[in-house]
This record gives C-alpha cells, sequence and structure tokens, in this order.
C-alpha cells in the first residue's frame, strides 16, 4: 500500500493504535463509539473495532506518522499483506449517505415506545458534538478580538463531526437546540444555527460535502459582530438608524475576517457575507432579490431567523416554535421563499423537537423526535398524566406508532408555554439523559 492522501478502507486486523478512523462500516450508533472520527488510542479500542466491525476507512493525513508507515509495512505495494492472512475488501459495502438517513428515522418509527438507551446514546454524542461546535465558536470569537486569524481547519474539524452526527439522526441534535442562554446568546446561537442548517441540508438531500461547507458558514455567520460595539448588539432599546447601520456590517466584515484566515469554500464566504439578503430585496449588504440569493445562503438566514426568533435575550422573551413557523410561512414571499419555508417545516414538524405540548387527553409532554410527515404524530417524552400528576416513568411514546398499533388516536391539541405547568426544558433534557455542563 504505497503512501496516499486519500482516505483509505482498511480490514480491522490490520489497525493499530495511532490511525485516525473517520468511517465504519456499520451505524455508528450500534457500537460503544460516539463518532465516526477518532484516533485508535490503545488495544480496547482495537479489541472494540475487531467486534463491531469488519472494516473501516482512515483517513492517512490525520494518522501517527509511524502508524501509517507500520500499515504500509504490513500491505506493500501490489495489496498482500506480509505476514498472515488479510480479509478481502472485496465485497464490503460501506453504508452510502442514502442508507444512512433511511437509517437516522429508524429510531422513532416503528416502535410505541422507543428505545430510550438508544436515544440516551445519540443525545449524549450530540451534545459532545455541540461542545465542541461551542468551544469553536468561542475560540474564533476570541481569536478575532485579539487581531489573530481564525483557525479555519479546526473549525472545519469540529463541522465535520456535527455533521456525522446529523447524518445518523437529526433528532437528538435538534433536541439540544432548545438549551439556551439569553446571556451566551452570540455562541449559543452560532451553534444553533449551524445545527439548524445542517438537518435541513440532510432533510434536502445535500452531499457531506455541501453539508460540510453549509456547517461551517452557518458556524461562523455572526463572527463579524466581534468588530460591532457590544452596547449596540446588547442595546434593549430600538437601534437607531446610525446604530442600526452599524450592525449591518457584521456581514462583510464577518466575510473579509474568515477569507483572510485561510482556504474558506466559496459557498461558505457567501453564507457568511449574505445570510442577510431577503427574497423581496430588502435585505443587506448587496440587497439581492429572489433566486439571485443562493440556496445556501437562504438555508443558513432562515435558520438564523427562526433560532433569533425563538430565543430568550436580555430585553425581551423567545417565540414559542410553532408561531414562529407560523410567522416565518406567512411572510415567506418576501424572505426565503415559500417552497424553502415549507420544506424547513416538514423537516421541524409542525411542533418542533423541544416543543411542551398537551395532548388531546390532556396529558402533557415534550416532543422529542418527528419526521416528514407526522404532523400531529411525532415521539413525546410524556411528563404529566391526563390529570395533572407527573410520570413516575416517563416513557418515550410515538404517537404515530401507537396510532397505528394500539389504536390510541392520541394526538396533539397545543403548544404549551412552560410557565404553564412550571416546566424546564432545559434541565430535563440534562437530567432525563445525563448531560454534563459544556
Amino acid at each position: 500500500m504505497a503512501q496516499q492522501s486519500a482516505n483509505t478502507q482498511v480490514p480491522v486486523d490490520l489497525l493499530r493504535p495511532g490511525l485516525y478512523v473517520i468511517e465504519l462500516d456499520r451505524p455508528w450508533v450500534e457500537t460503544p463509539f460516539l463518532f465516526q472520527g477518532f484516533r485508535i488510542a490503545d488495544e480496547q479500542d482495537l479489541e472494540t473495532l475487531r467486534k463491531y466491525c469488519r472494516s473501516v476507512v482512515i483517513d492517512p493525513e490525520r494518522c501517527e506518522t509511524g502508524a501509517l508507515e507500520a500499515l504500509q509495512r504490513a500491505v506493500p505495494p501490489g495489496g498482500k499483506r506480509a505476514h498472515g492472512r488479510a480479509r478481502s475488501t472485496a465485497n464490503l459495502r460501506m453504508p452510502s449517505q442514502r442508507d444512512r438517513r433511511k437509517a437516522a428515522g429508524a429510531l422513532f418509527r416503528d416502535r410505541v415506545h422507543p428505545d430510550r438507551d438508544r436515544f440516551r446514546v445519540l443525545v449524549q454524542a450530540a451534545w459532545a458534538c455541540r461542545r465542541e461546535a461551542r468551544r469553536a465558536v468561542d475560540a474564533a470569537i476570541g481569536q478575532v478580538r485579539m487581531g489573530r486569524l481564525v483557525d479555519t481547519a479546526g473549525t472545519r474539524e469540529v463541522v465535520e463531526g456535527v455533521v456525522d452526527v446529523l447524518l445518523e439522526d437529526t433528532s437528538a441534535a435538534l433536541w439540544l437546540t432548545n438549551l439556551k442562554n439569553r446571556h451566551e446568546y452570540t455562541a449559543i446561537h452560532s451553534v444553533n444555527v449551524c445545527v439548524l442548517s445542517l438537518a435541513l441540508g440532510v432533510h434536502l438531500g445535500l452531499e457531506r460535502a455541501g453539508l460540510v461547507r453549509l456547517g461551517f458558514g452557518a458556524l461562523l455567520h455572526d463572527v463579524g459582530k466581534m468588530r460591532t460595539p457590544a452596547d449596540i448588539l446588547n442595546k434593549p432599546d430600538p437601534l437607531t438608524d446610525e446604530e442600526h447601520e452599524i450592525v449591518k456590517r457584521h456581514a462583510q466584515d464577518g466575510y473579509e475576517i474568515v477569507s483572510e484566515s485561510g482556504e474558506v469554500a466559496f459557498d461558505s464566504l457567501e453564507i457568511i457575507r449574505l445570510h442577510h439578503e431577503r427574497m423581496g430585496g430588502q435585505g443587506y449588504p448587496v440587497g439581492l432579490k429572489g433566486d439571485r440569493i443562493p440556496r445556501h445562503v437562504r438555508i443558513a438566514g432562515l435558520s438564523d431567523t427562526y433560532d433569533a426568533m425563538t430565543s430568550d435575550r436580555v430585553y425581551r422573551q423567545g417565540m414559542a416554535p410553532d408561531k414562529a413557523l407560523h410567522g416565518m410561512y406567512r411572510d415567506a414571499p418576501t424572505t426565503f421563499g415559500v417552497d424553502l419555508v415549507q420544506e424547513f417545516i416538514r423537516c421541524l414538524g409542525i411542533f418542533p423537537v423541544g416543543s411542551l405540548v398537551q395532548l388531546d387527553n390532556d396529558a402533557v409532554g415534550i416532543v422529542v423526535g418527528t419526521r416528514p410527515g407526522g404532523g400531529l404524530w411525532p415521539t413525546v417524552l410524556m411528563l404529566r398524566a391526563p390529570g395533572g400528576e407527573p410520570y413516575e416513568k416517563r416513557l418515550l411514546v410515538n404517537l404515530e406508532a401507537a396510532a397505528r398499533d394500539e389504536g390510541a388516536r392520541r394526538h396533539i391539541r397545543r403548544a404549551v408555554e412552560p410557565a404553564e405547568v412550571d416546566a424546564d426544558v432545559p434541565g430535563l433534557v440534562a437530567n432525563e439523559f445525563g448531560l454534563v455542563a459544556a
């Protein structure tokens, strides 16, 4: 096996510590590994890989030099192993992105009571990825404030991890976009816009490379605000015309900051510069209209708007997700286009993940999983019984599967404000799924 820079499929019996694994030959949620993207640390990692996989894909550029050279000695040019017997990889098929998307929704598709432990693993994996994305945004903010170049390579690697999680299951990652802190808006908002953009990108069928470009631009879309005076960004009163013009500079500032930092895809730079453009021509900094605004830009802009509308700020309360979607659909012709907003609603569901809802029997729960066409029948974590008393054991209930298999035609009646039932949704997320502070 000659020196390669391309990703390489390797049988598990040839693996060794120091090699960097980027893909398994089965869905990662079926293994103890949280991420497809890790360096083999020790014999325990090797034993686990041998137990669950026949082959993996490695990235030679991220492997330790000694480990890669040892692998090359084991498989010299011509492809035959120097010692022992290598498994043939001719009949191995890596799961396609289409296969992985199909598997991603399986958790909430068939069972009345979905696998809680598996969902816990998904949520924790998404949480770890979200934490890394938050750190990448914090690092970028610090670098800009100190006049340094943004670490675009490190940011891209983080985005690739987020993409992998979203390709496996969007619900777990979307669940975490509800964990917001009004005092840390900029960083958390950027992470949420990245996750929402990628969820819509997966829903629309974007390939992995396009998803990475989309996620990179979405994660850094507001980095230019580090050049905006803090007293203007956090002003509780309406901005003056002059202050508004200062804020509008952040799009161009962000574009210049990131483009100076290294090799960045054009699509990503377009998102940073143009995410405030609108279909009716009322946006900035250029005032583009209609189809002149690229779809990836509108995806990020739409996600930016939705998260901003549903987030609490120091000067206002966030809007309920269902109300935000209703308003966005009403304004769609002049903002992001009716077709794209409709797809966003199909992606998130009528009651998006994290919505507190009341069923038609007065029971209360939190939406944890949706699928296109699920409508009023998503998967719900049950919190309160019809009489108002808390459930001793909180079950995951797939309302669609229950309606099909048990004839229990329960459906969502309405969204509920957390204050109505004294519910702390972020706290419930953390407690139910074992999350720790970032």
